[in-house]
């Protein structure tokens, strides 16, 4: 599950790319880096010690979803608050 996966949100299509750390007593170390038309927006960071690697990816897949669609949500309201205003 590592590497680049793309999230098609209502804004356009989003990038993010998961890599692993290693852990040297097993468990789960990754980092996730979140782009939106080619400019990195941001970096998400999950670890565990009871983590599987496959469990580690899917929740931090999870974490750039859940991420981008509140940042997504956040434009939304900010666009209608501007065409509020201008009315």
């Amino acid at each position: 599950m590592s590497g680049t996966h793309i999230h098609a949100g209502k804004t356009g299509d989003w990038s993010f790319t998961i890599s692993r750390s290693s852990v040297s007593e097993g468990g789960y170390s990754g980092s996730a880096d979140i782009s939106f038309e080619g400019r990195h927006c941001c970096k998400l960071v999950l670890s565990g010690p009871d983590l599987s690697l496959e469990r580690g990816d899917e929740m931090l897949k999870r974490k750039c979803i859940d991420w981008i669609e509140r940042r997504e949500a956040e434009a939304d309201d900010v666009s209608r608050s501007a065409e509020s205003e201008e009315a």
